[in-house]
């Protein structure tokens, strides 16, 4: 049975990273990043399908609405910029 976060989502980005914008394309994002495959359920279940949806969020918002720590929030940012 595959995991819940195993949705799979193409699409070109640029983001901001490191001083510099970098086009990215993305396939299933949210399974590669680089944070537990719980937290990566978590936020499937909260209707997020890749790292850029994410990066709209602050810090906070994102711990309301996953009901997380700001800190492991934070860490879940991080990992959306890489």
């Amino acid at each position: 049975m595959e995991s819940i976060y195993n949705i799979i989502s193409y699409s070109y980005a640029m983001i901001f990273v490191s001083g510099r914008y970098e086009v990215r394309t993305k396939t299933n994002d949210i399974a590669e990043m680089s944070i537990s495959d719980g937290l990566k359920e978590a936020l499937v279940k909260c209707g997020f399908t890749d790292r850029l949806q994410l990066l709209s969020y602050t810090t906070g918002e994102l711990a309301s609405m996953l009901k997380i720590d700001q800190y492991v929030a934070r860490l879940i940012l991080e990992s959306a910029k890489q």
